[in-house]
């Protein structure tokens, strides 16, 4: 006889752990609220054991004008802690970070998020998130539901109430906040097992465009800045001078993300430093000859790019959607460099829209747009915010360092950190965000990081050619629909935007870490939005 599942319920701005005991069940977390053309999610942790390709049944009721998607929560082990501080990389020394982390290493914790259809993918005690997205012609109210979820031992009955608000997230394209998390072709060619470009790595590709145009990523960048190479090789003569280039796959690769929703389209990176602290940069396509970017035949070989790169935007109608990265964070020992590099393009093609990450105040009159890294802005503050005032326009952007408490999405910080990325975009008045790792990782569910802070390289995981969310992908997507309503709030109300906005982060260090003051200051949101929207 199959019995009922106990369960423990858990916000989805909270993280759950596979030694979490069963208690009580919390039902008022069973109480969602959601916005039309908006996501809302839970999480569930159950007494139930299951077995890899066990089979279940489920069942929903009760749910009116709404998509519904469950997904079995998956573990994944932190084997070390995220870094002090002012230091990169991990650490096993507890004790110097126990102020921030959430647990110390080595832990487990419920990242992953596999898709359940008709079989459970992996063993153990089972966790589950239940997404709901309310379609944006849904009716305004509440909805009792009732999921069952039937196993081979226990029966799981979850009775929830789905409050549907007025208020309204806008549809991607439609949307002002730009998101990015670099796709690194050599790393999708890894992941795919198959050869860079080839049909089966455009086939993994195009899940991934899939995935993130769901978590809300808008701007779609491919970065190989760190493997010193640009997508199609140089064409040399027979003396082994450049003279042309082949753009061919960028080109598909930016048509495949066009047609996916993709609404700003990035070329790649054509220049880097070879060491941070000397001023020399390079260009990456002619890196085994390190030749000079900034020289006589550095500046023959630009107009040579760019022109197929002016050729391939008029091709496509991209005048409005293309974007160009040059240069992955210039340092203050090349910035003179970085200026002299950025006005050599500029006298190419004029037109061009410039937009790289910077770790630098000092580079007025250079890219259009500056991304700028999270502590490098604290530091620099009022240089920026009075550069900013003048017109600069800026997005932000968080990597493996700094660790520490600085606000970033790795897997030992509070969960709510990753949703208040983009609430700190209204703090700082930034465009938007950008990550580098999006699935640099090994993408292996007991190792989520190579060498930075613990999931710093990848919010999804390639596993058995299936590519599972995670739960702070899931948070970067309530983000970026929080930013939608606060931007509702701040043109119809500035002084209740600012409270709710400076309540949940006053700077990059200092933000709110408690879920369940974050889930009162949400539902806020929700509520004065509500204000601005007819039923």
């Amino acid at each position: 006889m199959k019995k009922f599942a106990k369960y423990n319920v858990y916000s989805e701005n909270q993280w759950v752990y596979p030694d979490d005991e069963i208690t009580s069940a919390n039902t008022r977390l069973l109480d969602l609220d959601v916005a039309r053309g908006g996501n809302v999610l839970c999480q569930i942790l159950t007494d139930v054991e299951v077995q890899e390709n066990e089979p279940f049944e489920i069942d929903i009721k009760g749910a009116s004008c709404l998509t519904f998607t469950p997904y079995q929560l998956v573990k994944v082990k932190v084997k070390l802690n995220s870094a002090p501080q002012g230091i990169s990389h991990t650490t096993d020394d507890y004790e110097s970070v126990k102020d921030f982390v959430t647990r110390k290493a080595p832990f487990e914790v419920y990242d992953a998020t596999a898709p359940m259809d008709k079989v459970f993918l992996h063993e153990g005690r089972l966790g589950i998130a239940l997404r709901f997205y309310a379609k944006q012609n849904a009716i305004v109210g509440t909805q009792k539901i009732v999921v069952t979820i039937t196993t081979s031992t226990a029966t799981l009955e979850i009775p929830l109430n789905l409050t549907v608000h007025k208020a309204t997230i806008p549809k991607l394209s439609d949307s002002k906040l730009s998101i990015i998390n670099w796709i690194t072709p050599d790393k999708l060619a890894q992941d795919a097992k198959a050869e860079k470009y080839s049909e089966k790595y455009f086939e993994l590709y195009d899940k991934m465009l899939t995935h993130l145009i769901d978590i809300r990523n808008n701007h779609l960048s491919l970065a190989e800045s760190w493997q010193r190479s640009v997508p199609d090789e140089s064409i040399k003569d027979e003396n082994g001078k450049i003279v042309d280039f082949d753009l061919s796959t960028l080109e598909r690769s930016l048509q495949m993300a066009e047609k996916a929703g993709m609404t700003k389209l990035y070329g790649m990176y054509v220049a880097h430093f070879l060491e941070w602290n000397k001023p020399e940069i390079y260009l990456l396509w002619d890196w085994a000859n390190k030749h000079p970017a900034t020289d006589a035949e550095g500046y023959r070989q630009l107009k040579i790019y760019f022109k197929r790169v002016r050729e391939m935007i008029e091709r496509n109608n991209w005048q409005d959607k293309y974007i160009q990265p040059l240069f992955d964070e210039p340092q203050f020992q090349n910035a003179d460099n970085y200026r002299i590099f950025v006005g050599m393009v500029r006298s190419i093609y004029p037109e061009l829209l410039i937009h790289d990450p910077v770790e630098v105040d000092n580079i007025a009159g250079s890219a259009d747009i500056w991304c700028v890294k999270n502590a490098v802005y604290e530091k620099y503050k009022e240089s920026f915010q009075a550069q900013q005032a003048e017109g600069q326009r800026m997005t932000w952007y968080a990597c493996g360092c700094p660790a520490g408490y600085t606000m970033n999405r790795t897997i030992d910080l509070p969960l709510v950190v990753s949703r208040l990325c983009f609430w700190i975009c209204h703090r700082y008045d930034f465009e938007g965000f950008l990550h580098w790792g999006y699935h640099m990782s090994t993408n292996s569910l007991s190792d989520p990081f190579t060498i930075f802070a613990p999931g710093n390289e990848s919010i999804v995981y390639l596993v058995n050619g299936i590519v599972y969310d995670t739960i702070r992908a899931h948070a970067q997507r309530a983000g970026a629909e929080d930013w939608e309503l606060l931007s509702v709030i701040k043109e119809n109300d500035p002084s209740t935007f600012k409270t709710l906005v400076e309540q949940a982060c006053r700077s990059f260090d200092d933000y709110e870490r408690d879920w369940q003051v974050f889930d009162s200051l949400k539902k806020r949101v929700l509520v004065e939005a509500d204000k601005y929207f007819k039923d």
